[in-house]
């Protein structure tokens, strides 16, 4: 079956679907972070895995990273929550509030750049909004890995209303 290409009545209701849930992200980001504490950033996965403080990083890290395959003027100045003078080990900064500031000035330029784009440049995926929803389903996976870092450190998990309210549309 063969998708037409052009954008249909839908178009434009996808782009605005597609930054409603970036400014989600932003949000449940804030929310995470917001929840942290310094101790809780080296609160770590089970079986040797990631710190929180890491997982942080690899999210705003690894959105960056994709973003330079899409233009990599726009990805070249944001900023990283890891040490880039350490070649043999991720250090990640344990500041919960700069690893939200971060992440939100990462996803804003993802997006605007995304939103701006005529093409994939040199993304592996066939758009950029495919692109957008990779991340948004990766940086997910990460939330969780960081819930069962929190949990089994013996730490409290943020409120679930206050963690899921921004991707049901709440204020």
């Amino acid at each position: 079956m063969t998708l037409p290409r052009t954008p249909g009545p839908m178009g434009a209701e996808l782009a605005g679907a597609l930054a409603a849930a970036v400014e989600a992200e932003n949000r449940v980001n804030d929310v995470l972070c917001g929840h942290l504490t310094p101790e809780m950033m080296d609160a770590q996965t089970p079986g040797g895995g990631m710190t929180v403080a890491q997982h942080l990083a690899h999210m705003a890290g690894s959105t960056k990273f994709w973003l330079a395959q899409l233009d990599g003027d726009a990805a070249q100045p944001l900023p990283v929550l890891y040490d880039e003078t350490k070649t043999d080990a991720f250090v990640a900064q344990g500041d919960p509030a700069r690893a939200a500031a971060v992440m939100r000035e990462v996803w804003t330029m993802t997006l605007h750049t995304a939103t701006a784009a005529t093409s994939p440049g040199n993304l592996p995926h066939p758009s950029p909004a495919q692109f957008v929803l990779h991340m948004l389903g990766h940086t997910a996976y990460h939330r969780g890995q960081i819930a069962l870092a929190l949990k089994v450190g013996g730490f409290p998990l943020p409120d679930a209303n206050r963690m899921w309210g921004p991707l049901r549309g709440d204020a």
